[in-house]
């Protein structure tokens, strides 16, 4: 894997299971002194993050493992009153991500589907219940929504839900109060090993518009700014392709050490010839932008590795995909994760002059 996530790939932290103090399907105080440094936390809210570090994993004594949303202090099951209006705010610096009801339920242990489906814009008018979604918060945003309905409701985050476990529980019952934390008790955190996909046996490789092979580790030493589309897509793949060739000239104009970097989504149906087609198309100069294609295991490994992903259609294409930017050191760090838009040119030279000390300002 080339792809090194600092804050990310840590080992997963867990922390040792406290007593809880019932109040109804696993609702109730803190039961042991944490020793956590507390997140930032919205005003009578819910915050949202990647499930390590202060955020944290929580084994709950009555939900088991969730991850990601917080209410008090660190991760745990959340609880409020029936009509309380609450805000849902991004915690993060650098990554967007959603709230999302993905099902009610009757109590644990909960049933955590595989691959929901989760909408990246916003649903339910405002109000929790089956099928809301906060839509896509960027970093620091944040939106306010009315928990009416009394219900318990299993809640994930559409970008993250898969890859990093990002689920939690939101019950909204009369009297309630926070469930148990996750801060750590008096033996700190018990470390248990991440949740990866398999690695294969060796690191996948790509195939570039001229037809020569490469990995992602090859091409460490400059910041990275890496994309995913299909060729045959004529929705947000021909915008992003031309903000990715206007982001290339401004590149090469500006002399900046930088790389960029489209991959297939769609292997099934986009051969490294189609790419070679889709480069020449967009006038792709190789010295800084890469179109790439592979084997279907190969393109599908890169896929996890972002975690981008992409569902098949009607007509067997896969049309409903990630629509995300990646910016990678030169040390191979996840730096930023972007979301595509009419400004992304801009964006993306602006990330990678500031990755460029000697670049002129």
């Amino acid at each position: 894997m080339m792809l090194r996530k600092p804050a990310l790939w840590l080992a997963t932290l867990a922390a040792a299971a406290f007593a809880a103090c019932t109040n109804g399907g696993g609702l109730g105080s803190p039961g042991g002194s944490g020793g956590a440094t507390p997140s930032p936390l919205p005003s009578a809210g819910i915050g949202a993050g990647i499930p390590t570090g202060k955020i944290g994993v929580e084994n709950d004594p009555v939900w088991g493992m969730v991850s990601g949303y917080t209410q008090t202090q660190t991760s745990q099951v959340l609880a409020y009153p029936p009509g309380a209006k609450i805000t849902i705010e991004n915690l993060s610096s650098t990554t967007p991500h959603t709230l999302n009801v993905i099902a009610q339920t009757g109590g644990p242990p909960p049933k955590w589907p595989q691959n929901p489906t989760l909408s990246f814009s916003p649903m339910g008018h405002g109000v929790l219940g089956t099928g809301y979604a906060s839509g896509s918060l960027d970093p620091g945003a944040s939106v306010q929504v009315t928990l009416s309905d009394p219900g318990i409701y299993l809640i994930g985050c559409a970008y993250h839900y898969v890859e990093f476990n990002m689920r939690d529980v939101i019950e909204v019952v009369a009297g309630a109060t926070p469930g148990p934390t996750a801060s750590p008790g008096p033996g700190g955190y018990a470390a248990i090993a991440p949740r990866q996909a398999a690695a294969p046996a060796r690191e996948p490789r790509l195939i570039d518009q001229r037809g020569r092979r490469f990995t992602l580790t090859s091409l460490r030493g400059k910041p990275l700014v890496v994309t995913f589309v299909a060729a045959h897509c004529t929705d947000a793949c021909p915008l992003i392709d031309a903000q990715f060739a206007d982001a290339a000239r401004r590149i090469a104009h500006a002399r900046l050490r930088a790389q960029l970097l489209t991959v297939t989504l769609d292997p099934e149906h986009d051969s490294p010839q189609t790419m070679r087609a889709l480069a020449a198309r967009f006038e792709a100069n190789p010295r800084y932008w890469l179109l790439a294609g592979g084997s279907i295991s190969d393109v599908h490994a890169i896929m996890r590795e972002f975690g981008a992903y992409s569902v098949e259609g009607r007509h067997g294409y896969h049309d409903e995909h990630t629509t995300f930017v990646y910016v990678v050191s030169a040390r191979g760090e996840l730096l930023r994760t972007m979301i595509a838009s009419s400004a992304l040119s801009d964006d993306i030279v602006e990330a990678v002059r500031e990755r460029d000390p000697a670049a002129a300002r």
